[in-house]
């Protein structure tokens, strides 16, 4: 079986969860006998592909530049060449960009993270009718369609019942990150470790006023926030307000910087309101950390008896389950090797094999 995958993660993101997760499908899937699969990007600067492999590698940066629109423009050109070559028996475009579909002769399958801009519209500007449009096109028009977790399939069904036949669940799969003799980072030795974009429905605010009095009562705690840019100056008054901007810090990390943040944590604390899977959950588990986290959609569904739970709705109950693991040094170990049997069900290895079967659904090729 041959599998073309496109352009479009690896022509915006250098690092990035779905450009990993398309980076770890086509290495599994040239591992696998029997299958090939290609990545159709002239030149990219991700870090999670072998960039000298491809086509402008050796020229690309002089022609583009940082110039991502450009680049952007002759990679979609380009995956549009490989298309018509039609060399392949299955195409995976890699986000909503339907350019492909009047030059794919094949069937394609399209995978779904979440449905975030189908359920809160008001958090995002103009642009949101425009994915959510395109993403209804391309679920129409595939010949299967991969949610990553059930709670994703149901959140599509809510909207487009009809779908229902041509759904498939493939969960993520875990590939450890292998430790360097890189650069370690000087971390405080009590901190509670938050990763990942804290905007709205990530429900960050609310977290930090609820676990305030923690750190208030314990000046040696400290919450470390892992990427997501820079504090905000709302953010950083509200610190203050708080009297704890001394005790939060934010950092922008490698991955294997975040391998030591994971390992060396106290506990990892997942308050969002809704996420489509939540693989920190599985990086969490993989670098033995507890894992506290929102009892709400994917979560409990990846996270299983292995995570200490809060309703993301309520301070007392977010404060309440932060501070008992804190507390319970039998309650954390408990949790870490709890999450090291349940990191177990989720492989990458089934992730590509589950993933080959559906494309076997829908091209009949072995």
């Amino acid at each position: 079986m041959k599998i073309l995958i496109d352009h479009q993660t690896f022509s915006m993101q250098r690092y990035g969860g779905i450009s990993r997760y398309f980076a770890n499908l086509n290495a599994g899937f040239n591992a696998t006998p029997g299958v090939s699969s290609r990545i159709a990007t002239l030149y990219s600067q991700n870090e999670y592909i072998d960039k000298d492999s491809l086509p402008l590698a050796g020229i690309g940066k002089s022609l583009f530049g940082d110039n991502k629109d450009k680049a952007f423009k002759w990679n979609r050109r380009y995956s549009r060449w490989m298309l018509r070559l039609s060399d392949h028996d299955v195409f995976h475009p890699t986000y909503y960009d339907p350019y492909f579909i009047k030059y794919c002769r094949k069937p394609f399958v399209v995978t779904l993270h979440d449905m975030i801009y189908e359920l809160y519209p008001e958090l995002f500007d103009h642009t949101a009718q425009e994915i959510i449009r395109r993403k209804k096109l391309l679920m129409d028009k595939a010949a299967a369609v991969i949610a990553i977790s059930e709670h994703t399939k149901q959140d599509i069904l809510h909207f487009y019942p009809e779908l229902e036949p041509k759904i498939k669940v493939v969960h993520h799969g875990h590939i450890p990150t292998i430790a360097d003799s890189g650069d370690k980072l000087q971390l405080p030795e009590r901190y509670i470790l938050y990763v990942g974009e804290r905007w709205h429905y990530k429900n960050f605010t609310p977290f930090v006023n609820a676990i305030a009095p923690l750190l208030q009562q314990d000046p040696s705690l400290h919450l470390i926030c892992a990427g997501g840019g820079k504090f905000s100056e709302e953010e950083s008054a509200l610190f203050a307000k708080l009297n704890i901007d001394k005790q939060l810090t934010q950092m922008n990390v490698t991955d294997e910087q975040l391998t030591q943040l994971y390992s060396q944590a106290l506990l990892f604390a997942f308050p969002s309101k809704q996420e489509g899977f939540g693989l920190p959950v599985l990086e969490a588990f993989a670098n033995q950390c507890p894992v506290v986290c929102s009892n709400t959609t994917a979560l409990p569904e990846v996270a299983g008896e292995a995570a200490a739970y809060f309703d993301p709705a309520s301070a007392d109950s977010m404060r309440t389950a932060i501070s008992n693991v804190l507390q319970d040094g039998t309650l954390r170990g408990q949790l870490i090797q709890q999450g090291t049997q349940r990191l177990s069900q989720f492989s990458m290895e089934d992730c590509v094999n589950n993933t080959i079967e559906v494309y076997r659904s829908v091209t009949g090729k072995e």
